[in-house]
């Protein structure tokens, strides 16, 4: 799949239907991923100690999913892994994230 062609035209459908599937999976698993780190963060007490980064994170899994819902994979993706990222930080630097 070739990034570069979403990211100049997200609207338009340049994939075949196998491609675009995967695209979809990629972007739901990957809200599925946010979604468990987002429990083991609130679990583990960080919510409270990092409020407004547990926020923000909460806000872009929020539009991670309408994204979603709305068939914009490739936004939701990135929301997905954007509000990820800051929560895996966290879960590194308080010795928190599990090795897999």
């Amino acid at each position: 799949m070739n990034i570069w062609k979403l990211q100049k035209a997200p609207n338009k459908n340049l994939f075949d239907s196998n491609e675009y599937m995967e695209f979809s999976e990629r972007a739901l698993k990957d809200i599925q991923k946010l979604e468990k780190a987002l429990h083991d963060f609130v679990s583990l007490g960080l919510s409270k100690k990092y409020k407004q980064v547990f926020d923000w994170a909460m806000n872009y899994f929020n539009d991670a999913k309408h994204f979603y819902e709305n068939k914009d994979y490739f936004t939701a993706f990135g929301a997905a892994n954007y509000a990820y990222g800051m929560i895996d930080a966290i879960l590194i630097a308080e010795g928190k994230k599990e090795d897999k």
